[in-house]
């Protein structure tokens, strides 16, 4: 499911005080993000251990870890890298972006979604990307932290964001080519079902789809965050942390961290871009300066809470 959100204006106030060699691109980013469509988060990762979602490290006060899934899900949306890949991916330059990667093997039918798919975690296939040395971005929460999850101590909190891309390309590179990936068992928990894309029939082939700069995702590889309760002062987890770079399993990069705390109250999650990535608004929550958001949570006490993103990437 597509959704249409605000872009906030921040940086417009502040772009004399930006970095001179940002400014060109800055400029043509904020024309550009008048509107910005984006699409919501999964919390099906691809990084560490254990179901997506799932359980934290210990219990206690900043306990938590960057949870993920065993088997590796596939980029499947265009991705501009700053400061290094995600999980190792081989990408482009803004001149000579990665070629699309098509899927291999034989695709799959017998889901929900009537049809054959070429399957994550089953099959191969990468969208293009490439690196580059700065860019403009928009947050975008995990549901669960936007929305009206329970969110309990001692349970865990997904905590998930996605950085949307603002930079303008298009007088350079109008568009990149990625998949369009669905779930494909509409009954089952996000985290359960799979997921894949249209692989035709009975001729099997693969349906790529172009997008332009507004679809694209910014991976920044020096972005890293906080949890504070801001009722006691005492992180829960320190500022400088580093959160796991994962694809979903609609093949998004996002940043995810499995939190847990031992005490109640109201906490702020922060994350802050390195210096080569500008935020220009979040959809939630609030933005500090051009490399610093937030947004605030309430962990309640006791039992047995929600914290998992409610909805699947789309």
């Amino acid at each position: 499911m597509t959704i249409k959100v605000p872009v906030q204006t921040f940086l417009s106030s502040q772009a004399g005080n930006l970095p001179s060699f940002r400014r060109s691109r800055l400029s043509a980013a904020i024309g550009f993000a008048g509107a910005l469509f984006i699409a919501g988060m999964s919390g099906s990762v691809f990084a560490a251990q254990g179901v997506p979602c799932g359980p934290g490290g210990g219990v206690g006060v900043g306990a938590g870890n960057p949870g993920g899934e065993t088997a590796a899900q596939n980029l499947s949306v265009p991705t501009i890298m700053i400061g290094g890949s995600a999980g190792g991916l081989v990408c482009g330059t803004p001149d000579a972006p990665s070629a699309l990667v098509p899927p291999t093997g034989t695709p799959l039918s017998g889901y929900e979604a009537p049809g054959y798919f070429w399957v994550q975690k089953v099959h191969t296939w990468q969208a293009q990307c490439f690196n580059d040395v700065e860019a403009v971005a928009f947050g975008a929460w995990g549901d669960n932290l936007a929305g009206d999850a329970k969110l309990k101590v001692g349970s865990p909190i997904r905590v998930e964001i996605v950085l949307q891309n603002l930079t303008d390309y298009s007088a350079t590179i109008p568009t990149l080519k990625g998949y369009d990936v669905i779930k494909l068992e509409p009954s089952k928990l996000d985290r359960e079902s799979a997921y894949g894309h249209n692989a035709g029939t009975p001729t099997f082939t693969d349906f790529p789809v172009e997008l332009g700069p507004a679809s694209w995702l910014v991976h920044d590889a020096g972005i890293t965050f906080s949890v504070l309760n801001t009722a006691t002062g005492v992180y829960a987890v320190p500022p400088g942390t580093s959160p796991t770079a994962e694809i979903n399993a609609t093949g998004k990069v996002v940043y995810g961290y499995n939190l847990r705390v031992g005490v109640a109250g109201p906490y702020r999650i922060q994350f802050t871009s390195s210096p080569l990535v500008q935020f220009n608004g979040v959809d939630a929550g609030g933005q500090i300066d051009a490399n610093n958001v937030y947004i605030d949570i309430n962990v309640a006490t006791g039992g047995k809470g929600g914290g998992k993103p409610t909805k699947a990437a789309n």
